[in-house]
């Protein structure tokens, strides 16, 4: 698939931005063959150990396309849903756009992934190595338009007086939003076992609610 991409007409490179699943699976084809390791392997080993993330994995792949979970891990995986609310697949189904080795869902909690949003809000607890490498990653490298740019792993959302860093991702089973104001040291996660949930309301209301709040004090 991606050994026959080919742009549209008229599209050149750094031109213009065109989002794509496939990116990111690219990115980690890159990262394996550089390293020589899995995905999976690469992202316990630099990220979640060193922050301390101890329920946020990537799971093999069983032959009907669950995640392979211990009867632990199963205990806590939830139903997902559609927008409609009617149930997609068993807990721990893997909802997955692309079949590569290594891809697909991964499990976390809401206690590990405010570790992340600090980590990346923040930083002064962690590495220095780590710390730099997340904020590489929060850099502006093509701006879309006059409100709109994207980072490496973030969309930069410029409002009034107040610039937003955040993610919005999902299937259709499930969504997860992850907003950042490093410059005021604030971040907010949300989770859902639904897809398609609305997280604008905390790209444009609450972060710059509490980052006008923070600038007061």
């Amino acid at each position: 698939m991606l050994n026959a991409f080919a742009p549209p007409q008229g599209v050149e490179p750094g031109r213009q931005r065109i989002y794509t699943h496939a990116g990111y699976v690219l990115l980690q084809l890159v990262l394996e063959r550089r390293y020589r390791t899995q995905i999976r392997e690469l992202i316990t080993s630099r990220i979640l150990k060193p922050l301390g993330m101890s329920s946020t994995f990537v799971p093999e792949r069983a032959p009907d396309h669950r995640a392979m979970l211990s009867d632990a891990q199963m205990a806590r995986a939830v139903q997902g849903y559609s927008d409609e609310g009617t149930p997609i697949g068993p807990p721990g189904n893997q909802q997955s756009y692309f079949d590569f080795r290594g891809t697909g869902q991964m499990f976390s909690s809401a206690r590990d992934l405010s570790i992340f949003v600090a980590a990346c809000a923040d930083g002064r607890s962690i590495e220095p190595e780590l710390r730099e490498a997340i904020r590489m990653t929060q850099h502006e490298s093509f701006r879309v338009d006059e409100k709109f740019g994207q980072a490496m792993a973030w969309e930069t959302v410029h409002l009034d007086g107040v610039t937003v860093l955040d993610k919005p991702g999902g299937l259709n089973n499930a969504s997860g939003y992850i907003g950042l104001v490093p410059a005021r040291r604030l971040g907010i996660v949300l989770l859902a076992n639904r897809g398609e949930y609305p997280h604008e309301i905390a790209r444009y209301r609450i972060l710059p609610a509490l980052a006008r709040l923070v600038a007061q004090r």
